[in-house]
């Protein structure tokens, strides 16, 4: 998982976008293995993936924010990391 993926989390309170302050991140880890349509191996594949959960506080409104992260080593920049803020839950009216 690359490191500058900080700059793309968004704040669920206020929707700030930028350099919150990461206060801690948990992250899973676990591999691809590329089997054929019978079944049988393939190949391995060295073609890490995981989850990862971001707990940071927003640089404009103090409040905190825990963020899902799904990553793949595939992906060339954490901008194409797929973000999903898990607290606060939005509510039907906020959607």
């Amino acid at each position: 998982m690359l490191r500058d993926y900080s700059k793309y989390l968004t704040c669920g309170h206020c929707g700030y976008r930028g350099l919150g302050k990461v206060l801690t991140s948990y992250c899973e880890r676990d591999g691809e293995t590329v089997k054929s349509p019978c079944g049988y191996l393939a190949r391995e594949v060295s073609m890490p993936w995981g989850t990862a959960y971001v707990l940071s506080e927003c640089g404009s409104c103090d409040k905190l924010t825990l963020t899902e992260i799904f990553w793949h080593d595939r992906c060339t920049s954490a901008q194409e990391y797929t973000y999903t803020v898990l607290y606060p839950q939005k509510t039907a009216a906020d959607k």
